[in-house]
């Protein structure tokens, strides 16, 4: 079958994006430059495209005020189809929220379409341009480097302004306005987490934290205040920040020198405390009887390492239940409320 130019391509795709309510009777269309960059297209790809759609009467250009749309009918009927999108699919903890997500939709004869971003804004922005693209009916999302500058905003607006609605996991963006969410509490977690070595008699407790995800700042929140509140020392010295890309490799980022001094380590997830307790390992050092470990997620890293880890818990597959029953409510205009998930110590080898 012969493909069909990039000229009707592009306009298949905004004419499609007007019939869903994307974009309105009134509203105006991204400027020629705008769709050329976004859609990687040459100017003259963009005018022919733009000749189509008034052509076909969908929109009116204007001197001066570029393309504005003159007829949308917005599709009402439900497509039974929703868009999931998680940092990661198949590692870690993810498997288990999309496992009690599938089950929530599935049973109201709802298809997850399940995307993953590898926590890459990048990556984020060609999703949401697809998700953007198709007949869905709402939105899950496990945000982006939530911690970091977002560009993506825009598209996330554009998905509200359709009148459809977004249910985040885990975190949020505080650049949109009164966001729907299911998040764990992780100032009390961290603050928790601390105080559980502080009753184990350490007074000089290390944090190993995620720089460009928000509940890394949340945790070492709540650990700053627990040691605060003990009267114990707050030093950068003992403080280890790490990113998406540093997460393989943990002991390359000074960390046997934030340990130095310290009896217990408060890591920010049980991904980092399995490199942590080898890196102790491979330097001597015993586990709990030199240096105690307390993590989160209380996941198979935890149980499965060479000395089982103490770890925060929560129970994953609910969460991803009560992400999808809120979206389903919402999709049924029911109000929804932010939901937060407290955490459980589960004390195991390490501590």
């Amino acid at each position: 079958m012969k493909q069909q130019p990039k000229y009707q391509l592009l306009a298949s795709q905004i004419s499609d994006e007007i019939t869903r309510g994307i974009y309105k009777e009134g509203d105006r269309l991204p400027t020629e430059n705008e769709l050329t960059a976004t859609h990687c297209l040459s100017r003259q790809t963009v005018r022919q495209a733009l000749s189509i759609l008034e052509r076909d009467g969908l929109i009116e250009r204007r001197q001066g005020s570029g393309s504005v749309v003159r007829h949308s009918h917005v599709q009402s009927t439900p497509s039974y189809n929703i868009a999931v999108i998680t940092t990661y699919i198949s590692e870690y903890i993810f498997p288990d929220i999309l496992r009690g997500i599938e089950e929530v939709l599935s049973a109201e004869n709802y298809s997850p379409l399940v995307f993953a971003t590898q926590n890459r804004i990048d990556n984020e922005r060609k999703i949401l341009l697809d998700v953007l693209s198709r007949p869905l009916d709402g939105l899950i999302v496990e945000g982006t480097k939530t911690a970091l500058p977002n560009p993506n905003l825009d598209l996330y607006q554009r998905w509200y302004d359709m009148g459809r609605p977004i249910v985040f996991v885990h975190s949020f963006y505080p650049g949109l306005v009164s966001p729907i969410y299911v998040a764990t509490d992780d100032r009390k977690g961290g603050y928790n987490a601390t105080q559980f070595l502080m009753s184990k008699g350490h007074r000089q407790i290390a944090g190993i934290f995620k720089s460009d995800d928000i509940q890394g700042h949340r945790r070492c929140t709540g650990y700053y205040e627990a040691l605060l509140q003990g009267g114990l020392s707050v030093s950068d010295d003992h403080v280890l920040w790490y990113t998406t890309e540093d997460k393989k490799n943990i002991a390359s980022l000074q960390l046997m020198e934030k340990l130095e001094g310290c009896s217990a380590v408060v890591c920010y997830n049980d991904e980092i405390a399995v490199q942590v307790l080898d890196a102790l390992k491979a330097e001597g050092i015993a586990v709990p009887q030199q240096m105690a470990l307390i993590s989160f997620d209380n996941s198979s890293y935890s149980n499965y390492a060479s000395v089982k880890i103490t770890s925060c818990s929560q129970h994953k597959k609910q969460i991803g239940e009560t992400a999808a029953q809120k979206l389903l409510s919402l999709i049924a205009g029911i109000p929804q409320e932010p939901t937060v998930v407290p955490w459980k110590i589960i004390e195991k080898e390490s501590t």
